[in-house]
């Protein structure tokens, strides 16, 4: 009987020592004996490495992670200049990656109208005539955020270009909606692009019109019709100077939201954007990580591939590279312009427009694939997921299976006969969770029963396929821990009803959710050795919460606030209310 006590107690023990190793890899002093840069203490340090290990401790030297544990042995390396923070039990994340960011676009808000607060036409011919006379010396006009339905509906027997005409007519005015897919200009817009009743729609395009006349009512469609008007324009683009002013505004607000990497999708041709990225880096202005998606031309794809190259070579190995590029398949639901395999709801016959003949797309995807560049897809309709995964499988077939990484983003509608194929290209999906709410204007378009079953998320779980999770700024607002609420909830913040849930199916746990902003992430841009989740030689890229995660309601985890980012081993962001 006392053998057994004894032999019943060395097992206990020895099952509490390894569950202890489990929880945390790093639990004896760094060998290196040089001070700490930093040490955070007595936290729930939530690792999020492949056994999701909780600790207490980290420490950070050369801004790297060089402890991870559950004492307190590391303070014997605090030296006269170590920073020590108590947590008081406070969470800690790994710095989080947005996997879809237009960061760039920070420079719109900066340096545009925006008349995204105003809800009535009146209120838009103030604020136009207003901001015309604080800038007389404009040879243009840009704005964002106008509500098309307002103006479709509201400009009365006049065309929505004729009713702008009357409030700015001598300077070509363009204006694009929150999410981007579409536009409001004016006459001498269309003209100085010499769009009129004979010019044809580009592939994926779509300029309305007029039902008599066949002229452009002033509303343009995606972005092969877009760039028609705006690469029109006296000043198409903005200067590098404009785009580090933005990059730098960018930082601070994704230092307020526990960021530090960004992918970043980049819709029309910029080197300007390039080169302000360049230049920031060089002078060690960077507090994110930027991966670089450089936009591909339907029409002109052959000869951008040598300027890829070229670009990918000068920005690599740093907190900038560009080893990405971005396509788009199709368009969005309420422009009519996703590209779908059954028919919208609102127009009998239509099932959207791709942006691509699927043979030149199988041709462009297999020759950037050659070239080793990772191809990241727009696709919204089931059909435009179809193809990009058939343009993935030519291009394997075609070079060989790699490690690609390739990805499709947004895929509101999935097949479920397409979901195998993501696992077996290794495709990753790139989510918007800020979406997952059920949404009317989907019913309107695409019916209800599709409306009621769009943005998978536990199936790419399920199948072990490494998702991703985004907010598509400045489409939607990049607080990911609204993302992650709602990823777990499927409910818009502040929706209790339970029949409001969209696809109750699909809701994944809080650690998954984690694990997509986090070591997912980074593992989308082949960041996973250096950033991700809080191990022992990976970066020191920390977020500290107010309050774990784990132990509040799911509805209050977009309540919680950052209180420190850090990035590099360096404390980027500080919240007024965090007592260190």
């Amino acid at each position: 009987m006392k053998k057994s006590f004894v032999y019943l107690l060395v097992f206990i023990l020895l099952c509490s020592t390894l569950t202890s190793v489990a929880s945390a890899k790093n639990v004896a002093t760094p060998k290196n004996n040089e001070p700490l840069d930093l040490i955070l203490k007595n936290g729930y340090v939530y690792t999020s490495d492949e056994n999701s290990s909780i600790a207490k401790t980290i420490g950070v030297r050369d801004g790297k992670i060089v402890y991870v544990g559950n004492n307190n042995s590391v303070m014997s390396l605090k030296g006269p200049k170590t920073k020590v923070i108590d947590l008081e039990g406070k969470m800690v994340l790994p710095g989080l990656t947005d996997s879809h960011n237009h960061a760039y676009l920070m420079s719109e808000s900066l340096f545009w109208l925006d008349l995204s607060s105003y809800s009535t036409l009146e209120e838009y011919k103030k604020a136009i005539q207003d901001y015309v006379k604080e800038h007389p010396d404009l040879e243009q006009l840009r704005a964002i955020g106008w509500n098309e339905r307002l103006v479709t509906s509201n400009s009365g027997d006049l065309q929505p270009r004729e009713w702008l005409d009357e409030v700015v007519s001598d300077i070509p005015a363009v204006f694009i909606t929150s999410a981007h897919h579409s536009l409001w200009v004016n006459s001498k817009a269309l003209k100085n692009a010499k769009i009129d009743a004979n010019t044809p729609d580009p592939v994926g395009g779509v300029f309305e019109r007029d039902v008599e006349t066949n002229e452009p009512t002033g509303i343009v469609h995606e972005f092969s019709a877009q760039e028609l008007v705006i690469n029109a324009l006296p000043v198409p683009d903005f200067t590098v100077e404009e785009y580090k002013e933005a990059i730098l505004a960018f930082q601070k607000v994704a230092a307020e939201r526990g960021v530090t990497s960004v992918f970043v999708p980049v819709h029309y041709p910029t080197d300007s954007l390039i080169d302000a990225l360049g230049e920031l880096e060089k002078n060690d202005q960077l507090t994110l990580r930027y991966e670089v998606a450089l936009y591909v031309d339907p029409y002109k794809w052959k000869e951008q591939i040598p300027h890829f190259i070229e670009k990918r070579e000068e920005h690599k190995g740093g907190l900038f590279e560009i080893n990405s590029v971005k396509i788009f398949m199709d368009g969005v639901f309420a422009a009519g312009t996703a590209y779908l395999h059954e028919p919208y709801v609102h127009m009998p016959g239509e099932y959207g427009h791709p942006v691509w003949n699927e043979e030149e797309f199988k041709k462009a995807v297999t020759a950037l694939d050659k070239e080793g560049f990772r191809v990241h897809i727009h696709a919204i309709g089931d059909a435009a997921v179809t193809v990009s995964l058939n343009g993935f499988e030519e291009a394997a077939k075609v070079n060989g299976k790699r490690d690609s990484r390739h990805e499709i983003t947004h895929l509101h509608l999935v097949k479920e006969e397409d979901l195998k194929r993501f696992k077996d290209l290794g495709v990753i999906p790139v989510m918007q969770p800020f979406w997952f709410a059920k949404n009317e204007s989907y019913v309107r378009t695409i019916g209800e029963e599709r409306a009621n079953h769009v943005f998978r998320m536990k199936s790419y779980f399920d199948a072990g396929i490494p998702v991703a999770s985004s907010s598509d700024f400045p489409v939607n607002d990049f607080w990911p821990l609204k993302a992650i609420q709602m990823g777990v909830t499927r409910l818009a913040p502040g929706e209790t009803d339970p029949n409001k849930v969209l696809w109750p199916e699909e809701r994944v746990s809080l650690a998954q959710m984690i694990t997509s902003y986090t070591i997912n992430g980074a593992y989308a841009n082949f960041r996973e050795e250096e950033a991700g989740s809080i191990e022992e030689g990976k970066s020191a890229d920390l977020v500290v919460l107010e309050k774990n995660l784990f132990e509040i309601p799911e509805s209050e985890i977009s309540e919680t606030k950052t209180l420190m980012t850090v990035f590099n081993g360096e404390i980027v962001y500080t919240n007024p209310s965090f007592n260190q």
